[in-house]
C-alpha cells in the first residue's frame, strides 16, 4: 500500500547547492544484507556491509561514506540517486567520491554501495540533501503553489491508487483501472508529473484490486495487487527501473485470497505482504525469500474472527513487519506486531473500539514506535493513534479533524520535518484534503482541501518528493480520472497554481 521505511537513522546530507555542511536529521535505511554462510567451507563470507553516516562538501561536492566492511581487496561500487560515483579514496570503513554531479540537487536520493569480490554485499539508504528546513521551499515561499496534473483520463481510471519514487527520485503510481479491469502503472518523467507514461502491467483478466507499490532494496519497483478473477495474490517486480518489462507471478492462489494488501521491504531486503483470506476470514503474511518472490513463505497472522480487512504494514524498529488492521467481527482496530521476518509469531493487540479502523495506514517514526491514522466510521472523524511502544500493544488516541463527515481512506507519510501528513476523504463536501501535524503528537494540526473541482479525493496515497514536498495520487470521481498533486509547501496550504 504504502512506502515506509525499515529504520530511521539519524543523519543526513546537507544542502548540495548552499553553504551547510552535514545536517543531522534524515536518512532512511531501506535494505540490509545479512552474513551468508560460504558455499564451499560453510564459514561466515564476508562480513555485511553498513552505510553508517555521510558527509558532503558544499565547497569541493565530494562526498564522504562512512560505515564498516567496504572492503579493500576489490573498490565498491557507490551510486547516489541515478548517478555512478567515481571514488577519489577507499578503505574498509571510510569512501571519499570525486565531485558529485551538479545534476544532483536537492532532495531525498537513494545511496546504495555494493561490494565483495561477488558483489553480493550492499546497503542502501535513502539521504535528504537539502536543509531540512528549507527543502520543498522551491524558488521562494511566494512563488510555492499546489499543481494539479489528470495522469490517465477516458474511462474509469485511478481506483486503489499507490505511490511510491522510483530510484531517480520521480514519482511512480499503481493503481486500477476500472473499466478495462487492468493493473496500471503511471511513470512521471518529471517531479511535477506533467510529462508521464502510461505502462498496462497486466491486463489478463480482473487484475489491479488492493495495488501496493515500493521500491525494491535493488532499487527496481515492486507490486502486490489482487487477482478478482483468479480470486488471489499477485506479485509483480519490474525488470528495469522504467518498468519497461516485469516479472508477474501468483504468491498466494488459495480461494479468495490478496484483498486489503499492504507490501513493504524487510530490513533483510526482502518484500513482505499482508493481506486478507476473505475464505476463511483471517489475516495473513506472504514473507518473500528473494527480491523477485520466487520463493515465498505464507503465515496466517490472525484468525480471531473475520479479521484482515485495511491492512497497512511497515517494518518496526526490530526489522520484523507491524501491522494495522480491521476486524470487522468487533469493528475493532488491531495492531499485529510479528516476532519474526516472516511473521510466523505475532502478538495482536486491540487499540481502538466500537466501529473504528474501516481504513487504516501505519509508519514508524524516528523513536520506533508506530504512528497509526484510520477512519472512525461511527462518528465519521479521521482519528490518529500514538503507540506507546515498538510493539504497539497500548496507545495514545486523538481525533485529528472532526469536521463534517470525514477521514475515510487514510494515507500518511511522515515529512521532512519528521511530522505526519495526511491524505483522505472529505464525504461532507466530496473533496480531498491534506491534514500536516506541526508536531510529532499532532497536538497541532493545519487542514487544508488542495482539490475540491467536483467529487475527488477517493483511493488516495501520500508521499514526500524528492524536493522534501508531499505528492498525493488520488481518483477523481465526477470524471472517471486518476489525478496527481504536489504540494507546494509542507502543508499543501498554497494557492492552486
Amino acid at each position: 500500500m504504502r512506502w515506509v521505511s525499515m529504520v530511521t537513522l539519524t543523519v543526513a546530507l546537507a544542502a548540495c547547492l548552499g553553504t551547510h555542511g552535514l545536517r543531522a536529521d534524515g536518512v532512511q535505511r531501506l535494505s540490509e544484507t545479512p552474513d551468508r554462510p560460504n558455499p564451499v567451507d560453510g564459514r561466515p563470507a564476508e562480513s555485511q556491509l553498513v552505510i553508517a553516516d555521510a558527509t558532503f562538501d558544499p565547497k569541493t561536492r565530494r562526498l564522504t561514506v562512512y560505515g564498516a566492511n567496504f572492503g579493500t581487496r576489490r573498490l565498491p561500487t557507490v551510486r547516489l540517486g541515478s548517478e555512478y560515483l567515481v571514488l577519489r579514496s577507499a578503505s574498509d570503513d571510510q569512501l571519499e567520491t570525486d565531485p558529485v554531479p551538479s545534476a544532483l540537487g536537492p532532495g531525498k536520493h537513494t545511496l546504495t554501495v555494493v561490494a565483495g569480490n561477488d558483489r553480493s554485499r550492499f546497503d542502501v539508504v535513502s539521504i535528504l540533501v537539502g536543509d531540512p528546513e528549507t527543502a520543498g521551499a522551491g524558488p521562494s515561499a511566494a512563488s510555492a503553489q499546489n499543481r494539479i496534473v489528470v495522469l490517465d483520463r477516458g474511462a474509469d481510471v485511478g481506483w486503489d491508487t499507490s505511490i511510491a519514487l522510483s530510484a531517480e527520485g520521480l514519482p511512480l503510481i499503481a493503481y486500477l483501472d476500472y473499466t478495462n479491469r487492468d493493473f496500471k502503472l503511471a511513470r512521471c518523467e518529471d517531479p511535477d508529473c506533467r510529462s508521464s507514461r502510461l505502462v498496462a502491467l497486466d491486463t489478463e483478466g480482473d487484475l489491479g484490486w488492493s495495488s501496493s507499490l515500493a521500491l525494491g532494496a535493488d532499487g527496481l519497483p515492486v507490486m502486490s495487487y489482487y487477482d478478482g478473477g483468479g480470486r488471489s495474490l499477485k506479485f509483480a517486480r519490474c525488470s528495469d527501473p522504467r518498468c519497461d518489462t516485469l516479472e508477474v507471478k501468483t504468491l498466494d492462489g488459495d480461494d479468495q485470497v490478496g484483498q486489503h494488501g499492504s507490501l513493504a521491504i524487510g530490513r533483510d531486503g526482502m518484500p513482505v505482504i499482508s493481506y486478507y483470506d476473505k475464505g476463511r476470514g483471517d489475516l495473513k503474511v506472504a514473507h518473500c525469500r528473494d527480491p523477485a518472490c520466487a520463493e515465498v513463505s505464507i503465515a496466517t497472522v490472525d484468525r480471531a474472527g473475520d479479521v484482515g480487512w485495511y491492512t497497512a504494514l511497515a517494518i518496526g524498529s526490530d526489522g520484523y513487519p507491524i501491522i494495522s488492521y480491521f476486524d470487522s467481527s468487533r469493528r475493532d482496530l488491531k495492531v499485529a506486531h510479528c516476532e519474526n521476518a516472516a511473521c510466523s509469531m505475532a502478538r495482536v493487540s486491540v487499540i481502538d473500539t466500537g466501529g473504528v479502523g474501516l481504513g487504516t495506514d501505519i509508519l514508524i517514526p524516528k523513536g520506533g514506535r508506530p504512528v497509526i491514522v484510520y477512519w472512525d466510521f461511527l462518528n465519521d472523524d479521521l482519528k490518529l493513534a500514538r503507540c506507546l511502544n515498538p510493539e504497539c500493544t497500548r496507545a495514545d488516541l486523538k481525533a485529528i479533524d472532526q469536521e463534517g463527515s470525514v477521514g475515510s481512506n487514510p494515507a500518511m507519510a511522515l515529512g521532512v520535518d519528521g511530522n505526519p501528513i495526511i491524505s483522505y476523504y472529505d464525504h461532507s463536501n466530496a473533496n480531498l484534503r491534506i491534514a500536516h501535524c506541526d508536531d510529532p503528537a499532532c497536538d497541532r494540526v493545519r487542514i487544508h482541501a488542495p482539490d475540491t473541482a467536483g467529487s475527488v479525493g477517493w483511493h488516495t496515497d501520500i508521499a514526500i518528493g524528492a524536493d522534501g514536498l508531499p505528492i498525493v495520487s488520488y481518483y477523481d470521481e465526477t470524471n472517471g480520472d486518476l489525478k496527481f498533486l504536489r504540494c507546494g509547501d509542507r502543508s499543501c496550504g498554497a494557492r492552486l497554481e
